[in-house]
């Protein structure tokens, strides 16, 4: 139980340390923006 909660932590700390460094690339926020902009 221990080590699957640990993983978890593991695996959600990843994901977040992915979305940030892709926050640093100035064409994906610029992408993400375009995208979110044209829904309205």
């Amino acid at each position: 139980m221990k080590l699957r909660r640990t993983l978890a932590w593991a695996v959600s700390a990843a994901a977040l340390l992915l979305v940030f460094t892709a926050y640093l690339r100035p064409e994906v926020v610029m992408t993400l923006a375009n995208q979110l902009w044209s829904c309205f």
